[in-house]
């Protein structure tokens, strides 16, 4: 991370994960998974590169697993999405304030144990 950087964690390399998307439709039916590649990885959120023209304020499902955990629907928000070589760039930000508390704090432990995978991995 660099002394000038906005976020609060430091981010890692997400190509070992495997990352799902899900736009929600009318009433939050989620729509049709789409494969998306993960870029990089904190708690808070993660970057992705997709073919899909996401818009920021969107909402979508994330399911995110790697060899040793697994992560399904959790609620994202697109906070950024930019043009990249035919696919987009987007930041998502989990909402984990959507779910309820027990499993928020579930879907907090899991993604904790991702990171700590990921650091170890760097």
């Amino acid at each position: 991370m660099q002394p000038n950087e906005r976020r609060f964690r430091e981010r890692y390399n997400a190509s070992p994960l495997k990352l799902e998307i899900r736009k929600l439709g009318w009433f939050g039916q989620p729509k049709k998974m789409h494969q998306a590649i993960a870029r990089d990885f904190a708690i808070g959120g993660v970057a992705i590169v997709t073919p899909l023209k996401l818009k920021p304020g969107q909402k979508l499902l994330v399911s995110i697993e790697n060899n040793d955990h697994r992560l399904q629907a959790i609620p994202a928000v697109v906070m950024r999405s930019e043009p990249l070589e035919g696919d987009y760039l987007c930041a998502l930000k989990f909402s984990m304030g959507q779910l309820p508390e027990t499993a928020s704090r579930g879907a907090y432990t899991v993604l904790q144990r991702l990171e700590g995978s990921l650091k170890t991995a760097a």
